[in-house]
């Protein structure tokens, strides 16, 4: 073989491995182009962003609009009276006092049952009894209410039918061993007025405070 045969030979040869390297050299720059972790550390950050606004809203969602259990009744007359009878029923009796329920949203009603008083916790509604204590009865209050012709209950509506107030509470009271029903009614805070009703007539007369110490104190 001649030197130029040689030389032709040779020459595609050279060629194929330097297009050989040129492949692999562009092969090499593409592959960082295909990741992109910047793109996916911000997706990422969008999404924790997202998950504390919802976990936000979710508070102030549970925090609004909590009713009051003990919200006071409009009308506690009306809830007095409802309390002495849902009393009556627990006890099987006859009530004799009521207390109102400002310290521990309950009345406590005073049931007479035969020789022993029950007293019956009750909502603030007057429908629902929430307890019940037994005590023994002092015979004169039995007695003074086996003779009344006039019941706590309407002791309270005659008084609360004539009296500028709010109804407050109401007892079988004693005076000079003379029975009588009273009745506390609430004109403005610390100002309360008693009035005293008659267990066979019903007749209703205010309580007059010589003393005035009630009225006064500060």
């Amino acid at each position: 073989m001649n030197l130029r045969t040689a030389r032709h030979a040779t020459a595609p040869a050279a060629l194929a491995v330097a297009l050989t390297l040129v492949l692999t050299a562009c092969g090499d720059d593409s592959e960082p182009a295909g990741d992109s972790p910047a793109a996916t550390e911000t997706t990422d950050d969008t999404a924790t962003d997202d998950t504390s606004t919802d976990d936000t809203s979710g508070d102030d969602d549970g925090d609004a609009g909590t009713p009051d259990p003990a919200a006071t009744p409009e009308d506690l007359t009306a809830a007095a009276l409802a309390a002495i009878a849902t009393a009556e029923k627990e006890a099987d009796g006859t009530a004799y006092a009521i207390d109102d329920p400002d310290r521990d949203a309950t009345w406590e009603v005073d049931v007479a049952v035969s020789g022993r008083t029950v007293e019956v916790e009750v909502d603030i509604a007057g429908t629902k009894v929430v307890g019940t204590t037994e005590d023994d009865l002092d015979r004169d209050d039995r007695q003074a209410l086996a003779d009344a012709r006039i019941s706590i209950s309407e002791a309270i509506e005659r008084t609360m039918a004539q009296a500028d107030g709010t109804f407050d509470d109401a007892e079988l009271d004693e005076d000079d061993n003379r029975y009588r029903w009273s009745v506390s009614v609430e004109r403005a805070p610390r100002d309360s007025v008693d009035y005293l009703v008659d267990l066979q007539s019903g007749k209703v007369t205010q309580e007059r405070d010589d003393d005035n110490d009630d009225n006064n104190d500060d």
